[in-house]
């Protein structure tokens, strides 16, 4: 494939962004082909760099239509719309023989993730912009935990508060933090991506005690908010505290090993390697107060790149076959169906276990959280 024919569907702030990039010939091998529901602003910066007769649809019906009809030929599109829209506008894509790059979260319902997935063609490339797993800092540190170098995570500690929102940004969109249009707060609008990273360097919990504040430091209807306890079948354990409503915040993440202490926090990673493993020195220490020594030391790290040109060149480079996607859709459903469990738990004040994709568990789930949600719509 010489040129991968491009739609950006959905022009808000992240549409807007894949194609400047995309127009501006920072992907290549990717053609802007077409885009839908474009603001005049943002059209006016963007035309300068398009054709005049250049295709712009006022939705992605649309544009799916003029696909049907021979108007437009597309090879792939770049989805970035409301999460509700996510299922249907990548099963009406695939349903056409297009490959598929989507925006976090994969929709609000982990069952959305799981249709969207059983809906994907043989040949079809489906990826997500999930650009933190390009971040040099948490590659190396998923590299660290997956080497086993320092034995099994026992503990895991990510407190991310550095979210914050003024209520501004909440009157920004009549859509947003509304559980009818939005479907939820914090964890299905700016945590995607840490519960990405969470299980994809730890792998999923097993069950979650979560606890989500609705409306606690905003006005809104949907959680800003959120402490989550979790446990994995090995006995590790985790906290996970979020929060738009503190300032001024901080993000750090703290992974206590076998061995030492792994924490990453402003873009450094650092690790604590203990002289002895602690679990030989519990069993054979006579000190009654001691504890094992450890020196810190910093991990390297290579520079950073612009993440989402990586993700877009990842994915042009993957249509063509020459890469695998860095955030292949089959694994998009992870990071929902833990947002997912977090809520039911809150909602159902109890631990949650996290079914196991495919059982006769997960579509129970499914139903629980959807019945849930439906009432929680109906909110004013």
């Amino acid at each position: 494939m010489n040129e991968i024919r491009t739609a950006v569907i959905g022009m808000g702030n992240m549409g807007s962004k894949y194609a400047e990039l995309i127009a501006g010939g920072k992907i290549p091998g990717m053609r802007l082909a077409a885009v839908t529901r474009v603001r005049p602003e943002r059209w006016e910066k963007l035309k300068g760099s398009l054709p005049e007769d250049f295709p712009v649809y006022p939705s992605a019906d649309d544009l799916y239509r003029a696909v049907d009809h021979g108007k437009l030929k597309l090879d792939a599109v770049v989805i970035a719309t409301p999460h509700y829209a996510h299922e249907k506008q990548t099963v009406d894509a695939f349903s056409r023989g297009i490959n598929v790059l989507c925006d976090k979260p994969a929709g609000v319902y982990s069952r959305q993730a799981r249709q969207m997935l059983e809906a994907k063609k043989p040949g079809l490339q489906y990826a997500f912009v999930f650009h933190q797993r390009t971040f040099p800092m948490y590659r190396k540190l998923r590299e660290l935990v997956q080497s086993g170098r320092y034995g099994n995570v026992k503990r895991v500690n990510w407190v991310v508060t550095d979210w914050y929102r003024p209520d501004a940004y909440y009157r920004s969109g009549s859509w947003r933090a509304t559980w009818a249009q939005d479907g939820g707060g914090t964890l299905l609008n700016q945590c995607p991506h840490n519960l990405d990273l969470l299980q994809w360097i730890c792998g999923m919990p097993a069950r979650v005690q979560a606890f989500c504040h609705e409306g606690k430091y905003h006005p809104i209807q949907v959680e800003d908010e959120v402490t989550a306890y979790m446990e994995w079948e090995n006995g590790a354990t985790g906290i996970f505290i979020a929060s738009t409503g503190e300032a001024p915040g901080v993000n750090r993440l703290e992974l206590s090993m076998d061995n030492g202490l792994i924490v990453c926090e402003k873009e450094a990673l650092k690790v604590c390697e203990l002289d002895v493993p602690e679990q030989k020195y519990r069993r054979e220490s006579e000190d009654l107060f001691g504890k094992p020594g450890g020196v810190w030391k910093d991990v390297e790290c290579e520079p950073g790149e612009a993440p989402y040109e990586i993700i877009l060149r990842n994915f042009a480079a993957a249509v063509r076959g020459e890469e695998e996607p860095v955030a292949p859709g089959s694994q998009a459903g992870d990071s929902l169906r833990l947002s997912n469990a977090f809520y039911l738990s809150s909602w159902e004040k109890r631990m949650v276990e996290l079914p196991q994709p495919g059982t006769p568990q997960e579509k129970e789930f499914e139903k629980r959280f959807e019945e849930w949600l439906e009432r929680k719509k109906t909110v004013v």
